[in-house]
This record gives structure tokens, C-alpha cells and sequence, in this order.
């Protein structure tokens, strides 16, 4: 089941690659930005690094030079799952797409595939609603 929030965003304050990657991490709720959440976001960054070469990371290849407990790794790693934006194969943990705008467009184009079942339910309720609905004469 999918929870549905839509709020307002700023942009990064830079085009600065670690500020971009802390930013999407806070966007979608992955890290509050502070310095505790660093570890998540060199996480994402390793993730779309790897896809650049079409490869995917282990937890334990994530685990890798970060004081986090594997188990504590791979939370994150489902919480990146179920957001759309890493995928799992096997062992292995990819970044959805090859680069990071593209598993974003992936994303919207899911969120709006799902958008519109619920606008043709809706559609139907109405339709029904209003067949109920009619005065008898």
C-alpha cells in the first residue's frame, strides 16, 4: 500500500553533487540532513555511482568503510526499496536506473500509471453513484 504526501520543495542551494544527494535523501525522507545521515546519503551516492557503470553493490559492498551494522544497512536499503528507487537482484542492490534523474522519471511515470487507476475508480464510483442517485418518477 502506498502512502501519498505531495508538499512543496526548494531546490538545492548548489549543483554541488553532495548537496544534490542530501537533498534527495531529505526529499524523500530518507535523512533529515544532519551530520548522522551522512552515511545514508554516501549510501545512495555509491548506489547511483555503480549504476553509471551498470553495476549493482552488495549490502556488505555498502557496509564497507561505515561504522553501521549490516542489519542497519540493509533497513536502509529496503527503505530505498520501497520508495522505487533501488531495485534488488539477487544479492545485489541497484540504483533503479543508470542515472538518477532517469529512476526519479521512472518513479513519476509508476506514481502516474497508479494515479490514474484511482481516477478511473473514482470515475465509476460517480458514474454509480449517480445511476443511485436519479429521482423515480
Amino acid at each position: 500500500m502506498a502512502k501519498i504526501v505531495i508538499r512543496t520543495t526548494a531546490r538545492p542551494i548548489t549543483n554541488n553533487p553532495e548537496d544534490i544527494i542530501r537533498w534527495v535523501c531529505v526529499e524523500f525522507g530518507f535523512s533529515s540532513g544532519l551530520e548522522e545521515d551522512k552515511t545514508v546519503e554516501k549510501m545512495l551516492e555509491e548506489l547511483a555511482e555503480a549504476a553509471r557503470d551498470s553495476k549493482g553493490l552488495t549490502s556488505s559492498e555498502l557496509q564497507k568503510d561505515k561504522e553501521l551494522a549490516r542489519s542497519t544497512i540493509i533497513y536502509h536499503l529496503n527503505r530505498f526499496m520501497d520508495s522505487g528507487i533501488v531495485v534488488k537482484q539477487g544479492r545485489h542492490y541497484y540504483l533503479r536506473a543508470m542515472e538518477l534523474s532517469k529512476a526519479i522519471e521512472e518513479i513519476e511515470y509508476d506514481m502516474q500509471k497508479e494515479m490514474q487507476k484511482m481516477i478511473d475508480t473514482a470515475k465509476e464510483f460517480d458514474k454509480e453513484m449517480s445511476t443511485r442517485l436519479k429521482p423515480k418518477r
